[in-house]
């Protein structure tokens, strides 16, 4: 017959045990959730580039542009979406506004090349400051209206490059004086989970922390549409958008 002080030591232990085991267990669960998740997806894109130019390009200085001979044509034809160039797909939530996030070291740019914007839309994170380089053998004259950063940069050649602080979230639309047919918009974000998808459509936001979001899908000079999302401790979500 078991004595009953051994009989308690044995019962008091095995509570022990038990408590222990889900105290454990606890954590890991309480450890999984702060894990952070993922956003990933697709966009299909079946439209014409609607923002093709369907009417010859007037350039307001034609000595800085070089002449047309033979069949070119200042009309370039359609074209489809090459969404690296256009599209943005980025996150926004009440948990992440008043955050401070670190801006990048290397400076974003947005190029000018063959007398366009290269990228058409450029995500920067707020405080980031931004390249303007012109690559092309003419004059560029890049300069906003927008409110959240109005700026000139005057006239200047190929080979050089000026820059522009952005310090307050927004949308930036972007011209050329010089040639009126180029534009761009900067979308200055207020959290970095950001992603520029790749030509296929493809996309992934990595290391989501745990909670509800609006994902927002930017395409060229509109927001193309919007969905709510909730990231679990590890999951991958999957959001898609058709265009």
């Amino acid at each position: 017959m078991v004595e009953p002080q051994k009989m308690r030591r044995a019962m008091v232990l095995g509570f022990l045990l038990i408590a222990g085991a889900l105290t454990f267990g606890h954590h890991l669960l309480a450890q999984d959730s702060k894990k952070p998740g993922e956003i990933r997806g697709k966009i299909t894109v079946s439209r014409v580039d609607p923002e093709s130019p369907k009417t010859p390009i007037i350039d307001r200085y034609s000595t800085h542009r070089p002449a047309l001979t033979g069949s070119e044509s200042n009309t370039p034809p359609p074209t489809v979406f090459k969404l690296s160039e256009k599209a943005v797909v980025y996150l926004e939530s009440e948990t992440l506004k008043g955050q401070d996030f670190a801006t990048p070291t290397t400076h974003p740019i947005l190029d000018q090349k063959d007398l366009t914007f290269h990228p058409q839309v450029l995500p920067i994170l707020v405080g980031t400051t931004v390249d303007f380089p012109n690559r092309d053998l003419l004059f560029h004259n890049v300069f906003s209206y927008s409110q959240p950063r109005e700026f000139d940069l005057g006239r200047y050649p190929t080979g050089t490059s000026k820059s522009v602080r952005f310090d307050r979230p927004g949308v930036v639309r972007v011209y050329c004086d010089i040639h009126s047919h180029m534009n761009a918009t900067i979308l200055i974000l207020e959290n970095p989970y950001f992603v520029v998808p790749d030509d296929h459509g493809s996309y992934s936001i990595k290391n989501v922390p745990s909670g509800t979001y609006i994902v927002k899908f930017w395409c060229g000079r509109e927001l193309a549409g919007s969905q709510s999302v909730t990231v679990k401790g590890g999951d991958a979500v999957n959001v898609n958008f058709t265009y």
